[in-house]
């Protein structure tokens, strides 16, 4: 599993799981970290029922931990733009890279409250991220069993 955190935002991890295995690590490792997925949008089913474009596999999770959304509402009403959140997976070149916009907890104008949720909004998540290397590195049938490296 290799872990990327571009200047754009953003928080990735590769991993060399393939796209279903990622995504049903994805559902529990959430799960167990008490955040609860309330969608799952299959873009590839969409994209080709509604334009008729085929895609390749690519999902967005809707994810939200229901005591920061909590802690969101009570430190700001637009705190709600927060929680839920998207969690994007998708498949390329035999890699599958699951990301997420990072929390904006450095925003300037934020206030304390907001910025505390956005850091542990953000740390939650990379521990989400990081449980997936354990699933990657079990060896079960359609997983692949990979190094971790890091990239910062």
């Amino acid at each position: 599993m290799t872990i990327i955190t571009s200047p754009k935002n953003v928080i990735a991890i590769e991993t060399a799981m393939d796209f279903d295995c990622t995504l049903e690590s994805l559902r529990a490792e959430f799960t167990r970290c008490e955040f609860r997925i309330l969608s799952e949008v299959d873009f590839s089913h969409e994209l080709d029922s509604h334009i008729g474009l085929s895609a390749s596999n690519y999902a967005i999770l809707i994810v939200w931990h229901a005591f920061s959304a909590y802690q969101a509402l009570l430190s700001d009403l637009n705190g709600g733009l927060m929680v839920p959140f998207n969690v994007a997976v998708y498949q390329k070149d035999g890699v599958t890279t699951v990301s997420v916009l990072l929390q904006p907890s450095l925003t300037p104008k934020a206030s304390l409250g907001i910025r505390a949720l956005g850091h542990d909004l953000n740390r939650r998540v990379r521990d989400v991220f990081l449980r997936l290397g354990t699933h990657e590195q079990q060896g079960s049938p359609g997983r692949a069993s990979h190094a971790s490296s890091a990239r910062r």
